[in-house]
């Protein structure tokens, strides 16, 4: 959705770090990455980290080159992050990638921690968005998010499941939101990941005040 701003150039899931650099003639460029399977906030992989893995030896073994504290070294970098409730996301890893419970619930906790303490230590420099409002409130969302980027809102933005070469879709799909509420799915995430449960709370509790704000700081002309 930020990809089909006309001032916006996304790489999507460069692991080399490069890719941001070779994006020319835009006012904004940026990597999407996931964490903690892709990247996380300190250390980077080591030689056979991915062997490890996949023996059991280490839990993630993510595949940047570059961490996201690297990143922040560089000027004027800023770091979007969307969070999903806890019973949806690790539903939909099982789903999709066959991932058990445990693993799935441990991978979305170490994404939460990572978020939680990016914006406790860089409040300025990450916004965090919430899965459900950006897909039911696609334009208050969208508008909030172009306010940090420092970019004005264009309609084009909400036509961007059109142009997903990998899950192209003819508009947003709101049943993909609240999923486990609807279906009356209870994993019991403040079970599985306590700390990281409760650090998700007070995220949401945050993406709350951050769109007052910003929506207090008036309209983009």
């Amino acid at each position: 959705m930020i990809g089909r701003h006309t001032e916006v150039g996304i790489v999507n899931e460069d692991i080399t770090g490069r890719g941001v650099a070779s994006v020319l003639g835009k006012q904004v460029t940026g990597n999407k990455l996931c964490v903690p399977n892709q990247i996380r906030l300190n250390g980077r992989p080591f030689f056979g980290q991915r062997l490890l893995k996949n023996i059991g030896l280490v839990s993630e073994a993510p595949k940047s080159q570059y961490c996201i504290r690297d990143y922040l070294e560089l000027p004027n970098v800023k770091v979007l992050a969307i969070i999903r409730d806890g019973n949806d996301t690790v539903s939909s890893m099982m789903h999709r990638g066959k991932t058990s419970v445990r693993k799935a619930a441990r991978r979305w906790g170490e994404a939460i921690e990572t978020i939680f303490e990016l914006k406790q230590q860089e409040r300025e420099r990450i916004l965090v968005v919430s899965f459900d409002d950006l897909v039911l409130h696609p334009v208050n969302t969208l508008e909030m998010v172009c306010k940090f980027l420092g970019l004005c809102f264009q309609e084009r933005m909400l036509d961007a499941p059109q142009h997903n070469p990998y899950y192209r879709e003819t508009e947003l799909k709101t049943e993909k939101t609240r999923v486990a509420r609807t279906e009356k799915i209870d994993l019991s995430m403040e079970n599985l990941v306590p700390t990281a449960y409760g650090k998700y709370q007070r995220l949401l509790a945050h993406t709350a005040d951050d769109s007052v704000r910003r929506q207090s700081a008036g309209k983009c002309l």
